[in-house]
């Protein structure tokens, strides 16, 4: 009977740590189906180096007065190649830009502020607005323009991850108004902040001169003169029309998302919608074929070149497309099986990978002949120039690499 016993309760314990483990394999094992089924469509698309988590705030302070129209319209040309060269360096820094144009009492403003922002779209849309016009006498009121560009730009918190560097662009001196605060006291905050301040002449007022040497001085940054017209040179090439062309095509490639349910996220999507492809028309019909080409290359490596663009949710792994809620889908989406939804978004993932790499591929093109071209006119003194020359230094300064 007591052997009987025995062999009954190793039977039973044999079973019952047979049934626990059993259970433990299937439980995992449902679990790591799970994660199959939720795992994000594509990870690194292009096969570019991780990006960290390293931000340039980049402010440009910029006197629009009449006597500014080159400059206006070299940085029209340049500012996309200017951020692209940021976004390619080794830690990939995100960039957020902000704008003060300004000019001086009396004229159609005295200062208008776009604050720092992500959406590089937006803001080229706006600096493709600004017009050189006003002025008159020489002093501008750059007390204020600077004091809004330290205080009003929407600077962050200082944070270790985040170098914020300030840009003054102009060509005459500053108003002595005793309302508005003096620069060098405005530029000494600046530093106390954590910011550096960079001043950028543009002709060869003796004046300016002395004032914006003692600013860049003050504000920890660098000096720079150059011609009045800006100094920039916009190479054309036999790829820009193409690359321009690309960009469009990756920009149609747009999927809005969110809003919730009924007519009302329905309009909040069509809207999104509507605004990305008035964008791309803008671009096409406003910038010039060199910017569009330096655009479309900022679009193949910008991992955040769409706001509010469900793709981009889904290959930056912030969005699944297993969580996002049938309501919030654009129609098109919203009617398919699981399924069928997962393959369409994989598709359009693919077919915006392609875009990307054919971009990619002209860029390099692109950029062997510019550098050709370069060699030929020798060293370039222009606003971009100075602008990289700054930012290369004062990133790594700020620890970004």
């Amino acid at each position: 009977m007591e052997k009987f016993s025995s062999r009954f309760i190793i039977l039973l314990l044999a079973f019952s740590v047979g049934t626990a483990t059993a259970s433990v394999w299937f439980f995992q094992t449902r679990a790591e189906n799970y994660a199959t089924q939720i795992e994000p469509v594509v990870k690194n698309p292009n096969n570019l180096p991780p990006p960290s988590n390293k931000t340039l705030e980049m402010v440009f302070v910029l006197d629009t007065t009449g006597s500014m129209g080159g400059l206006l319209e070299g940085a029209k040309q340049k500012i996309w190649s200017i951020v692209n060269d940021v976004m390619q360096r080794r830690e990939r820094p995100k960039v957020k830009i902000g704008l003060v144009a300004y000019r001086d009492n009396g004229d159609a403003y005295v200062t208008q502020i776009t604050p720092l922002s992500e959406d590089l779209d937006k803001v080229y849309s706006i600096l493709m607005e600004f017009k050189a016009d006003g002025g008159g006498d020489e002093p501008e009121n750059v007390r204020r323009a600077l004091a809004e560009g330290v205080e009003k730009a929407g600077w962050t918190r200082q944070n270790s991850n985040v170098a914020q560097i300030l840009f003054l662009v102009g060509d005459a001196p500053p108003q002595n108004y005793a309302q508005e605060t003096d620069v060098l006291i405005t530029t000494a905050k600046a530093v106390r902040q954590n910011m550096i301040v960079n001043t950028i002449l543009c002709g060869d007022s003796a004046s300016t001169r002395q004032i914006w040497q003692q600013i860049a001085l003050r504000g920890e940054g660098k000096f720079f003169a150059i011609a009045q017209d800006g100094g920039v040179q916009a190479i054309t090439t036999p790829f820009d029309a193409k690359l321009s062309e690309l960009a469009n095509k990756l920009g149609q490639t747009f999927l809005a998302y969110g809003g919730g349910a009924g007519a009302e996220g329905e309009d909040f999507r069509a809207k999104k919608q509507t605004a990305q492809v008035a964008t791309e028309s803008k671009m096409l019909s406003n910038a010039s074929t060199t910017a569009q080409a330096d655009r479309a290359l900022n679009k193949a490596i910008n991992k955040d070149a769409y706001a509010g663009d469900l793709l981009q949710s889904i290959e930056n792994e912030t969005v699944k497309l297993e969580a996002v809620k049938d309501d919030d889908l654009p129609a098109d989406l919203k009617k398919l099986p699981t399924a069928e939804r997962k393959k369409e978004i994989e598709k359009r993932l693919a077919d915006r990978k392609k875009i990307r790499e054919e971009i990619l591929s002209l860029s390099k093109q692109r950029d062997a002949f510019i550098s050709e071209a370069k060699k030929k006119t020798g060293k370039q003194d222009g606003f971009d120039s100075a602008v990289s020359n700054a930012l290369s230094e004062q990133m790594t300064r700020k620890g970004i690499k």
